[in-house]
């Protein structure tokens, strides 16, 4: 099964780098919400940890955060945009554990821009109009101590003024934890068909991304993660993501990373996460340099 699942992960990588679809011109893609990071933990540490998710928030972004649905949860998660931003982005998620081996998830987006100018050929300014996009996804996937797999399927919309697009894609990875200190996992992202915009062709989000994780024990209590990862969306160059989260007791988590992107200012990302009964609570802020701010990330999930 392991062999049969690489070897179609290797086939569909392959095709991708090999497609029209993988080499285009920087921004020569649509609805690029669907490839920002939505889940607080995800978002501290810059992206990284494809092999070792830790909440189920992450499950939108890498279908993988399926194997530790140990437990049914539902949340809720907000972007709070800095400068330049959009004026809202909210998401829920759903995981629901089946058979002991198996988890079930759902999760939907929403991104709200209000008041944008327009503006004529001349640069004159015409009216404002509203935009908007949002996204619903439902995934099936494994929930074991060595190797996970996961997929998922999703149906996206975007409206800029009166016009209209649509997305269908799939996202789908595997991971291996070698041992108690060392794993390694790989997904892709918005594999599918995105429909014109005005008569233009469009392309989607499609992104791979592999990367490893190491687990340090310290004292009793304590654990480090560590993770690097590789990253590339079809219209941008790869990127390195770096990213560390020290774990109290599973209850108390400090995040930081920080992604390496060429021809991108970058900074810091830091986080911190807490589980207390039923009730997780994860916090994330991240700079946006080139627009002298950042972005906060705030989700709360109730397991039951």
């Amino acid at each position: 099964m392991f062999k049969k699942l690489l070897s179609f992960a290797l086939t569909v990588g392959s095709l991708a780098f090999a497609g029209e679809y993988w080499h285009l011109d920087p921004g020569g893609v649509t609805m690029k919400f669907l490839s920002m990071q939505v889940s607080p933990r995800a978002a501290a540490l810059s992206g990284a940890g494809v092999a070792d998710p830790g909440r189920v928030s992450e499950v939108s972004r890498n279908p993988l955060a399926m194997s530790v649905a140990n437990e049914a949860e539902f949340g809720l998660s907000q972007v709070i945009f800095g400068t330049g931003g959009a004026d809202n982005f909210v998401s829920a998620y759903y995981g629901l554990p089946i058979a002991d081996k198996f988890t079930l998830a759902f999760a939907v987006d929403f991104l709200g821009y209000d008041d944008i100018e327009g503006r004529d050929e001349n640069g004159l300014k015409t009216s404002e109009y509203g935009s908007y996009a949002w996204s619903l996804l439902a995934g099936f996937g494994s929930h074991s101590k060595i190797f996970n797999w996961a997929a998922s399927a999703r149906f996206a919309t975007q409206t800029i003024d009166d016009e209209t697009g649509f997305l269908f894609s799939v996202d789908a990875g595997g991971s291996f934890r070698v041992n108690q200190y060392f794993a390694f996992g790989a997904n892709f992202t918005n594999l599918g068909f995105a429909s014109k915009y005005e008569s233009e062709k469009e392309a989607a989000p499609l992104a791979l991304q592999a990367g490893v994780s190491g687990f340090i024990p310290v004292l009793d209590r304590w654990m480090i993660h560590l993770s690097v990862d590789g990253y590339r969306r079809a219209d941008t160059k790869a990127q390195l993501l770096i990213g560390g989260e020290v774990v109290y007791f599973d209850m108390l988590s400090f995040r930081m990373g920080y992604a390496f992107r060429p021809d991108t200012e970058d900074a810091v990302s830091g986080g911190l996460g807490v589980k207390f009964g039923m009730i997780v609570f994860d916090y994330a802020y991240s700079p946006r340099p080139a627009f002298e701010g950042g972005n906060h990330y705030i989700a709360v999930g109730v397991k039951f």
